[in-house]
């Protein structure tokens, strides 16, 4: 009986010895920032954060069981071939005076890189983000320059952490919410959605990689002029910047938030357009200083996105309450360099409210598009026939072929 335990045992030890070996090691570079140099500074509160974020999301990346091996760099010297960065490309707040409150939208996202050492080409790329409103009641402090800078930086701390505890601000707050916090009184944040990203990157050595990802986001002249304020409506508050829409910014977020979801969704890496590349080029630095040239992907296949427009109707209503739509209406074409295959998609996102109650209707298209880009992107992984008659231009055998199509391609790209 003895001997066959310590067979059992040997045999286990030479199986989870075997198993380790043929993992592959990557190195895990950390938290920078893609942008060029002289934009670093509009990263303010992720540099604040940053010496305290980065080696609790190591400890989570850690946590998780992974297909491969991971190691900080520089405490294993031999065998990786790989490295893992997550680069943040935006950092914004925007908003300000609506009606009689004051609204403010936090944002960051960052792209999941992986590379190789020996060529520094991306071989995978993965959007993650995340955004948060608030409310504030106060409008005397309702400007960027007036807005409390410490409560700023509190409330990224708690976009990382996954905690929601502004409305008891204080001092003491701050300390245990964010300063002295632990991964055990930590949620579900930012911090948690890059470990999962991470943990479940599928290391492949196929030598003919292809690439899939957001090309050209377009609005059409109607689009961008509701967008700035036009048709009875206000300027987006989310991206505006001194009373002027910021176009860039609104074509930013539709890129990132299609790639996420898709990407997500059908568990396949998609390229976004880089902050601060050049020439095919973006210039990092791994989390000890040390600068690096990454070799950006040129898309095999690619989303290209047009916005055409927006309209608000009223569905129903009663003495008390009232039903809203709020349509949005894009166009999706996706392929290769010589073709693409084009479909119009729309989408009707219901509220309902209380009538006289504040309605901030750009929120409310914000979630029509939301909404439209996750059932898209469940669409591609099974067709319905009823959503494809009632929220495109195609009938359902045109659909189908549209969307398999979409499925079939980017399987290529896992």
């Amino acid at each position: 009986m003895r001997k066959l335990t310590i067979q059992i045992l040997l045999s286990l030890f030479f199986f989870l010895s075997l198993n380790a070996y043929s993992q592959e090691s990557i190195t895990w570079g950390g938290y920078t920032i893609s942008a060029k140099s002289k934009d670093k500074d509009l990263f303010p509160n992720f540099n604040l954060l940053k010496d305290k974020m980065a080696p609790m999301q190591y400890e989570i990346v850690k946590s998780i069981d992974k297909p491969y091996l991971l190691s900080p760099r520089g405490q294993v010297s031999t065998g990786q071939t790989k490295s893992i960065v997550v680069a943040f490309d935006k950092e914004r707040i925007t908003g300000g005076k609506l009606g009689d409150i004051c609204l403010w939208q936090y944002t960051i996202s960052a792209q999941v890189i992986l590379f190789e050492l020996e060529g520094m080409n991306v071989l995978q790329t993965h959007p993650v983000g995340r955004s948060r409103n608030y409310v504030e009641q106060d409008v005397s402090r309702c400007t960027a320059k007036k807005r409390d800078k410490e409560r700023d930086k509190f409330r990224f701390c708690q976009i990382f952490l996954g905690l929601e505890t502004d409305e008891y601000y204080s001092k003491e707050e701050v300390e245990n919410k964010c300063n002295n916090v632990s991964l055990a009184n930590a949620g579900n944040g930012l911090m948690k959605e890059i470990g999962n990203v991470v943990s479940n990157i599928e290391i492949s050595d196929k030598k003919n990689i292809r690439f899939a990802g957001i090309g050209n986001i377009s609005l059409t002249d109607r689009a961008k002029a509701i967008l700035s304020g036009d048709e009875n409506f206000i300027s987006h508050p989310f991206f505006t910047n001194e009373k002027v829409f910021d176009e860039q910014s609104y074509k930013d977020w539709i890129s990132q938030y299609f790639a996420k979801t898709i990407s997500s969704t059908l568990k396949v890496p998609l390229v976004v357009p880089f902050a601060g590349s050049v020439g095919g080029k973006v210039q990092l630095k791994y989390s000890d200083g040390t600068a690096i040239d990454l070799t950006l992907p040129e898309l095999d296949y690619s989303f290209d996105i047009a916005i055409r427009g927006f309209a608000k109707s009223l569905m129903d209503e009663t003495p008390k309450r009232e039903a809203w739509v709020y349509g949005s209406y894009i166009t999706m074409d996706f392929g290769g360099l010589i073709s693409k295959q084009s479909s119009k998609v729309k989408n009707g996102y219901v509220l309902e409210n209380v009538k006289g109650d504040f309605i901030n209707d750009w929120r409310e298209f914000d979630n029509s598009i939301k909404e439209l880009a996750k059932e898209y992107a469940q669409q591609i992984q099974k067709t319905d026939r009823k959503w494809v008659t009632r929220q495109t231009n195609m009938k359902y055998k045109e659909g189908k072929k549209y969307f398999g199509y979409i499925k079939e391609t980017l399987e290529q790209v896992k």
